[in-house]
């Protein structure tokens, strides 16, 4: 038993050694390089930036809408739409609509009730809930909710959420007057529509 646990000491050293002689030739490579050419380590430098912004998630995950979940999720990201930025841009169109409704097999009304809420999500610190929440108020765009009053909202919200539970934490009349003037500074991307 000792001679094996020998072994594998043996065998991990030899290991961390190699690794460690393999990183410092890498970084002298890179050093040599960037000394040599300037313009290569700077071209390096950005496609190293360029394939962690590629990597990098974008926007916000389209099943952070309420009602979306995974398997909807599955459906429209096999489509190209990952994030809720995306599904706003795709509905803004009636052929958007069509194809998000084929691609995940729902109707129109349901297509048109998650771009609503996507349209809402792009107001700072209104997230999915409190989109679903004001959707179920009767708002149907950012448009909407900037001509909306505060004090009203709250209470068809208090009203709702009480006969729905829909969410936890209401916000209060301050937080509702920064996200109306945070619609009335966006530009509308959905067409006002009367409440579904």
């Amino acid at each position: 038993m000792d001679y094996l646990l020998l072994q594998i000491f043996w065998f991990l050293l030899v290991a961390f050694l190699l690794g460690l002689a393999i990183g410092w030739f890498v970084s002298k490579r890179k050093t040599a390089v960037a000394k040599a050419d300037p313009s290569t380590a700077r071209r390096i430098a950005e496609l190293e930036e360029e394939i962690a912004r590629l990597k990098a998630p974008k926007g916000t995950p389209i099943e952070d809408i309420e009602g979306i979940g995974q398997g909807f999720g599955k459906q429209l990201r096999a489509d190209g739409i990952a994030s809720t930025e995306k599904l706003l841009e795709v509905c803004s169109t009636d052929a958007g609509i069509r194809r998000v409704c084929q691609c995940a097999g729902i109707d129109e009304n349901t297509a048109r009730n998650w771009a609503t809420m996507a349209d809402l999500m792009r107001i700072r610190g209104l997230g999915g809930q409190w989109s679903e929440l004001l959707w179920r108020c009767g708002v149907t765009s950012v448009q909407d909710l900037a001509a909306r009053d505060a004090a009203a909202l709250v209470a068809r919200m208090a009203e709702v959420n009480e006969a729905e539970h829909r969410t936890a934490e209401l916000p209060g009349e301050h937080r509702v007057s920064q996200f109306i003037k945070g619609a009335a500074s966006l530009a509308p991307m959905l067409p006002n529509r009367d409440s579904s």
